[in-house]
């Protein structure tokens, strides 16, 4: 059993969040559950502009996350994964249009494949200032290779993977990716270990939720906007979401049961609580002095994702961490 968290660290002073946007395909009938329409893209473009929010590149993020940067305003990121050819010929007239940052996280493996972005297209999007990051070679579920492989082998099999995708990609631009995005958000901790040992900056997960540098580099939740979730309504609720922050890790898991147990610090004013478990719902929760507890909760999938949200009367706090259970199904 392994499990995946990042330990927040206590604060007290007033903060901004960012939201990092997550899309895959673009005016795509073909695959719903993965497409945004084009008219829907820049409407989220007018609303952050219309809300006053800042958009920022990849490097105003690695900047802010390592405490360079101080943000007056809460801030927004504009990422697409895969490298699929709709993000060219259809998004990236969009974000060019109305001067948006936006970083490709592309698996190096599928360029030049029917459905896939072209060197060629990549080198003319590179010249525009688009930026690039690792989204792997294979795009392999590396944790589920636990089921047939030992913790090494996984390890370095991830490991081989990520630097051919380095390689290649230098090779055919002259550039190299400092970020990277676990292939399917899935991960566990030794992994993170890689990446650093690696130079990556930033990784990222497919956790939903609002982001503060407190979260760390290396698991960096991104909001998907995609089929209904890109509604105008949806996107109003997540940017208005705050980061929940807990004093410690606020769970254990032991012999395939979950048991929820943490101080949350921010909210500090708790009115309702609510704790979701991805194969279960919500769960039954109590919070008494701001420690929330729940019974234990038995996990049978190989992944799920907790959530703990929180509210003060005003605003929803909300945080989200991955579960992986080599032995689920």
């Amino acid at each position: 059993m392994f499990v995946i968290a990042a330990l927040t660290v206590l604060t007290t002073c007033a903060y901004s969040k960012v939201v990092v946007f997550l899309y895959h395909r673009f005016d795509d009938t073909r695959y719903p559950s993965t497409n945004t329409w084009t008219y829907e893209l820049e409407n989220h473009i007018k609303i952050i502009k219309d809300m006053g929010l800042e958009i920022w590149n990849m490097k105003d993020l690695e900047e802010y996350v390592y405490g360079e940067k101080h943000p007056k305003s809460d801030a927004v990121v504009f990422t697409v994964d895969d490298g699929y050819r709709s993000v060219y010929d259809y998004a990236y007239k969009i974000f060019k249009k109305h001067e948006v940052p936006f970083t490709v996280f592309i698996q190096v493996g599928a360029i030049g494949y029917p459905d896939y972005l072209t060197w060629e297209m990549i080198k003319e999007m590179l010249k525009d200032g688009v930026e690039f990051a690792n989204h792997s070679y294979t795009h392999t579920d590396f944790p589920a290779l636990l089921t047939k492989m030992t913790l090494k082998e996984m390890l370095d099999y991830f490991k081989q993977d990520f630097e051919k995708a380095q390689q290649v990609f230098l090779n055919n631009t002259g550039k190299e990716m400092r970020y990277y995005a676990y292939p399917y958000g899935y991960y566990i901790p030794e992994m993170i270990d890689v990446l650093r040992n690696e130079g990556v900056k930033l990784a990222f997960s497919q956790n939903p939720g609002p982001y503060i540098s407190s979260y760390g580099a290396f698991e960096i939740p991104r909001e998907p906007l995609l089929e209904d979730w890109a509604s105008e309504s949806h996107l109003r609720y997540i940017l208005n979401r705050e980061a929940l922050l807990t004093e410690e890790i606020p769970f254990k898991i032991e012999n395939n049961t979950l048991t929820v147990k943490g101080t949350i610090i921010i909210p500090e004013q708790i009115r309702d609580i609510s704790v979701y478990v991805s194969e279960k719902g919500i769960v039954d929760s109590l919070i008494i002095q701001n420690i929330v507890t729940t019974d234990p909760v038995e996990l049978r999938k190989r992944y799920n994702r907790l959530m703990i949200s929180a509210r003060d009367g005003k605003k929803e706090y909300v945080k989200y961490w991955l579960l992986f259970n080599v032995k689920g199904d």
